[in-house]
């Protein structure tokens, strides 16, 4: 197998209030992961590399609607560089917390609908492969570092043959 010929970064942020989490269900019209749940984000921007925060807040108003001075402070926790079989992309998800006093409902997104989930229910949930194994550990991280004052946590994900994400190994 050849390496991929490109990079691409995407930010993926939870938000938190009390003991629920904020995930995204993924609308059934998309072409990667259709009715999967994860956090909320999406591609950096070419220009963004210098203030990845900032672009993780961007992606998570446009995705939310909420306005970007109503957004929490945002920690970024984990990161994790992937690459699934068949895909030109080598990918670094960068995932991001964030405590809000109180949950918000949002309505849905051309991206899918909003829902807080107990975050001691997260495996009830059909989540995207890394989700399933990257949530759980930020649930963690945010019990343990409320502040983040930890370092970021580098993983780097396996895929079977198919591009499933099967484990994650951490630095």
């Amino acid at each position: 197998m050849s390496a991929p010929p490109s990079l691409a970064a995407f930010t993926v942020t939870v938000l938190f209030a009390g003991d629920r989490c904020l995930l995204l269900e993924r609308a059934l019209d998309r072409s990667r992961f259709p009715g999967r749940w994860t956090g909320i984000g999406g591609r950096v921007e070419p220009g963004e590399y210098a203030d990845l925060t900032a672009a993780a807040r961007r992606e998570l108003a446009e995705e939310t609607g909420l306005p970007a001075e109503s957004l929490p402070p945002l920690l970024l926790r984990r990161v994790v560089l992937q690459h699934r079989a068949g895909s030109q992309e080598l990918t670094v998800l960068l995932y991001f917390t964030g405590e809000l006093a109180a949950q918000r409902t949002l309505p849905p997104s051309p991206a899918g609908s909003f829902h807080w989930v107990p975050v001691d229910h997260l495996d009830a949930f059909p989540l995207i492969d890394n989700a399933r194994l990257v949530l759980p550990l930020l649930v963690a991280d945010r019990t343990r570092d409320p502040r983040g004052q930890e370092p970021v946590r580098l993983g780097l994900a396996r895929s079977d043959a198919e591009g499933t994400i099967v484990d994650i190994v951490w630095a």
